[in-house]
């Protein structure tokens, strides 16, 4: 019984076979290849008539179902074998029950026929039909008999049958597929070949349409070679040159009938023959050869760049028969990407000058937009000491508008943009500006105007003269200072003279005076010796003398300091107090300079004490190698923050200071190894420690 349904189903498979290909001669010939789709529909029909021939044995459904499926995948791709699946698949649900085992069967042999395309090279058709009912076979086998929920399982002889005759269909059906590609392959070659029987007027009508074809493409074939705008070359698998176009000629310089006929690796400039049997090798495994720049020579021997693509040509069999080349001239695209590159190279190391230039000035550096009412708009470009003056970042300054960070009100704008009004396109400038750190700075800064892509932008280069204006002033204070030093220097010796005088006749009234009037003439001569030690003090320290370290008595030294400045301190209400603990041993320094450092500081206590009070100058020893003093007034008081700044450059806390006192008088201890400390308090006072070493 299952042969006889198998046999029906047979017959009724070959019978599609035949009328397929009669389908394809007389009506797909020349649009078969665009059509493969349709092969897995006429496939899925085939299977269809074929499901409804089945017969069926102890619950099971014996029928050819599955070689047009595997005939569609193996002649028409996994596309067309998918197309023909999917519609069985459908087929399957509306005309049997068991239509879920038909859908796994399908799938599973779809898929373990997959890694057949991958290695059909080592299989004729033939064996790849055969390998892949095969699979099927087993699949079917499996899923029947072992994971399919049926109590009845298929007998082995209704299994062997089904093998058979599934054998049997595809071996007629490969075999006819076959005879049919063969002949067709014999034919095309012999109109291709021109023969006799292709030129005969009562040629069938097979090979007159084979020849319209063939006629057709040449002519395309000969206008792609003629006015292609490269060069092209055919030859055949030894070399020899079979065809060139006009362009080869332009390219090469040899005419087409000087080297047709010729072996190719036999012209001059073109490649040898071991690279032509090596590309031969290449292109043999499909593999064209894309895209290479080689230097090759011409007729005349010059030297010509060219892109190289090398392409197989197969016949319909497959084999290949030929080379096609493929060779543009980049000669002058060569030449112009050298000067293009050249060209990027110079303005990269030209950028790059320009941005070590710009970002490691000194100087800080803005490129501003100018808007239409000629106030700056936005920042376009600045350096990393642009962005430090400010105290913003770079991304912050460039997404910010001008008048977030340099008001549209304050001096600089104003006078740039009376510059830029005035039509001024070089200007530079002086003024003062606070920045965001409340830090004012003068500034001066030079202006360039001009346009980038239709839009006004404004260089600005700028430079703190801050620090330069201060050493200036310094400067003019300080041959000030020099002038009165010298000055003063000659009024102490010109008071000398008739203090001199006055204090040799107030020896000669002493003898006579009577005992009330001694008593006056005293009090007379203690002043005039007091007026005679303020004069020598004045003029030890107004005039300069060298540097001379030598043991002091530091004691004393502060005793003649006190004594100078005592008449300022008594002026102001305010009492100097010097308390020495203990025996004070000498101390190795300078003692003018020594004068200088606590002139500063007692100067400075009492100037910070308007309103008088009590200055105490304190000194003791704190161990076998140190001595300290320790200078307390009792006047307004230092803030916390202002302490740290204490000692720098040009920074004070009067009004009319320089700031240089208490650097120098930092300097000065420091090279005396000793340390100079200061702590205050607002409104309390302030207490100024010295610490010196005694060798």
């Amino acid at each position: 019984m299952v042969s006889s349904g198998l046999f029906v189903n047979l017959c009724i498979f070959s019978f599609f076979v035949s009328i397929m290909i009669a389908i394809r001669i007389f009506l797909l010939q020349r649009l078969a290849h665009k059509y493969k789709w349709m092969s897995g529909i006429y496939a899925s029909i085939v299977s269809a008539i074929l499901m409804v021939y089945s017969v069926t044995y102890q619950q099971i459904t014996y029928d050819l179902r599955f070689l047009p499926l595997i005939l569609t995948v193996l002649y028409f791709g996994y596309r067309a074998g998918a197309v023909a699946g999917i519609t069985m698949a459908v087929c399957s649900i509306y005309l049997e029950s068991h239509w879920l085992l038909t859908i796994l069967i399908l799938i599973f042999t779809f898929l373990f026929s997959l890694p057949l395309i991958r290695y059909k090279k080592h299989f004729s058709l033939l064996k790849q039909s055969l390998l892949c009912f095969f699979l099927h076979f087993i699949v079917h086998v499996l899923l029947t008999n072992y994971f399919w929920n049926t109590p009845i399982q298929s007998p082995f002889y209704s299994e062997i049958e089904y093998l058979v005759f599934g054998i049997l269909g595809l071996g007629v059906a490969v075999a006819t597929i076959e005879f049919y590609r063969k002949f067709y392959a014999v034919a095309e070659e012999a109109a291709y070949a021109g023969s006799d029987s292709c030129k005969d007027e009562e040629d069938s009508f097979f090979v007159r349409i084979m020849k319209k074809e063939l006629e057709y493409t040449k002519e395309q074939l000969e206008s792609f070679i003629n006015h292609h705008m490269d060069a092209v070359i055919i030859t055949d698998l030894e070399g020899q040159i079979l065809r060139v176009n006009e362009a080869y000629e332009k390219v090469y310089g040899w005419k087409s009938h000087e080297v047709i006929g010729k072996k190719y690796y036999d012209i001059a400039g073109a490649f040898s023959k071991d690279v032509h049997e090596n590309i031969k090798k290449t292109v043999a495994e499909k593999e064209a050869i894309n895209r290479v720049e080689v230097v090759r020579a011409r007729k005349d021997g010059s030297l010509v760049d060219l892109r190289i693509t090398i392409s197989p040509i197969f016949n319909g069999k497959d084999e290949l028969v030929g080379l096609s080349g493929v060779c543009v001239d980049i000669s002058e695209a060569k030449k112009a990407k050298q000067e293009l590159d050249l060209l990027h190279r110079k303005l990269k190391e030209s950028e790059l000058k320009y941005r070590t230039l710009f970002e490691y000035a000194n100087d800080a550096i803005y490129l501003l937009e100018i808007g239409s009412d000629h106030f700056p708009a936005r920042f376009v470009e600045v350096n990393e000491a642009g962005c430090k003056r400010f105290g913003y970042t770079r991304e912050e300054l460039l997404s910010m508008p001008c008048h977030g960070i340099i008001p549209r009100d304050s001096d600089i704008v104003q006078k740039t943009v009376e510059e830029i009004r005035n039509g001024n396109l070089s200007f530079t400038l002086q003024s003062q500006f606070t920045f965001k750190s409340g830090e004012i700075k003068k500034l001066e800064y030079s202006g360039k105007l001009f346009n980038i892509e239709n839009k006004k932008v404004l260089l600005i280069v700028s430079r703190d003269r801050t620090e330069y204006l201060k050493t200036e002033e310094l400067l003019q204070k300080s041959e000030k200072l020099a002038a009165v030093g010298q000055l003063a220097t000659a009024i102490a010796h010109e008071i000398r003279n008739p203090l001199t005088a006055i204090k040799g006749f107030m020896q000669l009234l002493t003898e006579k005076a009577s005992k009330e009037e001694l008593t006056y003439m005293n009090i007379i001569s203690s002043e005039i010796e007091r007026i005679e030690m303020i004069t020598d003090e004045f003029m030890s320290v107004a005039k300069p003398q060298a540097v001379t370290f030598q043991s002091i008595d530091l004691q004393l030294l502060i005793q003649q300091v006190i004594l100078l400045l005592q008449p300022q301190a008594t002026m102001k209400n305010i009492f100097i107090e010097l308390n020495s603990y203990g025996e004070m041993p000498f101390v190795y320094c300078e003692s003018n300079q020594m004068k200088q450092v606590f002139i500063n500081i007692l100067k400075n206590a009492i100037e910070a004490m308007p309103s008088g009070g009590e200055i105490k100058v304190e000194l003791r020893k704190k161990d076998n190698n140190h001595i300290h003093i320790q200078i307390i007034d009792e006047g307004v008081g230092i803030s916390k923050e202002r302490i740290k700044h204490l000692g720098e450059p040009f920074y004070s806390i009067k009004e009319d200071g320089i700031g240089l006192g208490l650097m120098i008088c930092f300097n000065i201890i420091q090279q005396h190894k000793g340390t100079l400390s200061i702590e205050s308090e607002v409104n309390k006072g302030t207490s100024v420690e010295i610490c010196l070493p005694l060798d």
